[in-house]
């Protein structure tokens, strides 16, 4: 077939004497054919095979949106078949540069992973050190026992804050403080435990904050390699936008991160008893808990004041 006979195709098919299948057929014939005219002598066999599956499934549209009225169908044709080689062009493309970004961010998560596992200290892991075990002492028992010790003001903060603080007593400490205050260290321990119990949901919050935390500092990484990836190149069209698209999800991704970063450092994501356990747990009112907190406050900011005063 040639260029006239393929413009006098087109006829055919208007005039109805030839069906849309048919004709699209013939057309994929013509091209299949006759591939050099359209530039397709450059590319392997795979890629023309997939241009003239494109044209199959786009036949019928291809029927329909010529207009003789513009010119004759052969250009129209070659107009065509340009575009789909073009957009598969690009696709590779886009594919391909996806497929090096997502290997140098692995090689990157690798080297990153690497660091940050060598310098673990497990000595500073802050993990609970408390065994697990039901609540045997009754309440009563525990109160009285404290009040037995006849405790004066500095001795009920520091036991206060070792209560607000059960969650990352380690068992050397629990010793210590029994030993300090005389209390049996069964005592202390189930006074321990009965506050980490009551902290189950503030630790699955944390746990999820974390979570959502180190989600978005991942991310907030991973876009920032890739747009600076891509300035390092000469933009596209379809890059640029690429790039507007991952900026915006860095910016999100790194909003997150400091907000839960600030949470965190705030002490709002902290595991602390509430004031009510520790009162019920000391025999003494949520007021007295709070003054005594805010007496520990106080002082710490003297001693840092102080420290710093001694250093000048």
């Amino acid at each position: 077939m040639k260029q006239q006979d393929l413009n006098q195709l087109i006829e055919t098919f208007q005039r109805g004497l030839l069906s849309e299948k048919e004709t699209v057929d013939k057309v994929c014939s013509f091209v299949t054919q006759n591939y050099p005219i359209y530039g397709l002598h450059k590319f392997d066999e795979d890629f023309r095979q997939d241009v003239i599956l494109n044209l199959l499934e786009r036949g019928p549209h291809l029927l329909h949106l010529f207009n003789p009225n513009y010119g004759d169908f052969f250009t129209f044709l070659y107009c065509f078949v340009s575009t789909i080689i073009n957009t598969k062009v690009k696709s590779r493309i886009v594919h391909s540069m996806k497929e090096k970004l997502c290997l140098e961010e692995s090689i990157d998560n690798f080297d990153e992973k690497a660091i940050k596992y060598h310098r673990i200290d497990f000595k500073h892991f802050e993990e609970p050190k408390v065994p697990y075990a039901p609540r045997k002492i009754p309440a009563e028992e525990l109160q009285n026992s404290l009040k037995e010790l006849s405790l004066k003001h500095q001795d009920k903060k520091i036991l206060i804050l070792a209560l607000k603080s059960s969650y990352y007593l380690t068992d050397e400490q629990i010793e210590r403080i029994s030993r300090l205050y005389g209390i049996k260290p069964e005592y202390f321990y189930d006074m321990v435990q009965h506050c980490k119990d009551t902290l189950t949901d503030k630790h699955d919050r944390r746990e999820k904050a974390q979570e959502r935390r180190n989600f978005a500092y991942f991310h907030h990484k991973r876009y920032n390699r890739i747009i600076q990836k891509l300035k390092t190149e000469d933009y596209s069209e379809e890059q640029f936008s690429m790039a507007k698209e991952y900026e915006s999800k860095e910016k999100k991704h790194l909003r997150n991160w400091n907000r839960l970063n600030k949470a965190f450092e705030e002490g709002h994501l902290y595991l602390r008893p509430t004031t009510k356990t520790v009162a019920d747990l000391m025999g003494i009112c949520e007021r007295q808990v709070n003054y005594y907190i805010n007496c520990a406050k106080k002082e710490f900011g003297e001693n840092l004041l102080k420290k710093a005063e001694d250093g000048l």
